[in-house]
């Protein structure tokens, strides 16, 4: 007997139809008897893998991100012809007693994060290690780095945007070939004390006993192991999810000083780690937990211990993530944005109705 009740009432019911399929797109299919489920479980034509794939890549959310969001080649080897470009410029014409070690690219591009048209690019210039092991002995000379870093730039036909404590600022214009399209590539370009010979554990150390104002400028020396942890240890659907975060921060969000897209991406991790790190999920579940959370920013609590262990842990009073390679490192930090505004854009986009009809755990 074929059944009786519509899909849609089903979902309107759910105490009178408790049994939920967890695969089927692109709503979920609701039973009102176990049985009934197990049954439909068995459909194998619905529920193999390349059946559940496709269907995942047919919900709305998901054709935005792979028609107006993922980079195509055309972007990529743009953006990689500019780091090239910026990276030998920096190997081959600072002073010698600058010249790095190593080009370490970062950043959104560097993670795999980046988005169409839109794309951030850390360049972290390693110094020589047997000058400039320690973070007081860049920092004693890094004036006169940067003044170094922005003359070659300057000789070499780009022109400095910005400059920080910690970094040169540069934005690039691409032409993306064949297409006629432009898009801007924000560089920032970090010397950062060279490191290698010591642990991990050492390394923190170090940054424990340092000088508070310090502390900040150890992250870039440890720009590989923050690039690994987005890069290499999340599944390629968290990434998606991340990448279209990022697009509703730079096209959807109105926020004067809005925050920082890691901060973003490092809940979206977080979140995804405290549902049971699954491999696949339904976008829109993943959307909606990190929007309600990003609603409700005042209880935003996020620790890593990846990489240095509890003893490290630093009391925080408030909204509060840190960076996974630096304790002392609060990315969110509600001084710096306007937190209020984000969380009422963040309501806004829950009316959706992508959002009304999605779960709040990455795994439901």
């Amino acid at each position: 007997m074929g059944r009786r009740v519509s899909w849609k009432y089903r979902m309107e019911h759910p105490a009178e139809f408790p049994f939920v399929c967890d695969l089927c797109k692109p709503a979920n299919r609701r039973f009102k008897k176990l049985l009934s489920k197990e049954s439909h479980d068995k459909m194998t034509s619905r529920h193999d893998i390349v059946s559940v794939q496709r269907r995942i890549q047919m919900s709305k959310i998901n054709t935005t991100i792979d028609s107006q969001i993922l980079p195509d080649e055309n972007y990529r080897h743009e953006c990689k012809a500019v780091i090239r470009r910026i990276g030998n410029i920096l190997k081959n014409n600072v002073s010698l007693k600058y010249q790095p070690a190593e080009v370490i690219t970062a950043g959104s591009t560097g993670k795999g994060t980046a988005i169409k048209g839109s794309s951030d690019v850390d360049i972290v210039f390693l110094l020589p290690e047997g000058t400039y092991n320690t973070v007081g002995s860049m920092l004693a000379e890094h004036t006169q780095i940067l003044d170094d870093l922005q003359g070659t730039l300057r000789r070499s036909g780009y022109t400095v945007t910005g400059r920080s404590a910690r970094a040169l600022q540069l934005r690039v214009t691409c032409n993306e070939h064949g297409t006629g399209k432009t898009h801007c590539i924000d560089v920032d370009i970090l010397p950062a004390a060279n490191l290698e010979k010591y642990t991990r554990p050492e390394i923190f150390q170090k940054m424990r006993d340092c000088p508070v104002s310090e502390r900040k400028f150890f992250t870039p020396s440890l720009t590989k192991i923050q690039r690994s942890f987005v890069k290499s240890d999340i599944p390629a659907q968290l990434k998606r999810l991340i990448q279209y975060v990022k697009h509703w921060k730079t096209t959807m969000m109105k926020v004067k000083n809005p925050p920082s897209s890691y901060c973003f991406e490092l809940l979206a991790i977080h979140l995804w780690q405290q549902d049971g790190k699954p491999q696949t999920f339904k976008i829109e579940n993943g959307l909606r937990r990190v929007m309600e959370k990003i609603a409700d920013y005042q209880s935003i609590k996020v620790e890593f211990f990846e990489y240095y262990n509890y003893n490290m842990h630093q009391r925080h009073i408030g909204p509060h993530i840190i960076d996974p390679v630096n304790p002392y490192s609060n990315v969110l930090d509600v001084s710096n944005s306007d937190w209020s505004d984000v969380a009422l854009n963040a309501r806004k986009y829950l009316q959706q109705a992508d959002m009304r009809n999605a779960t709040s755990r990455f795994c439901d």
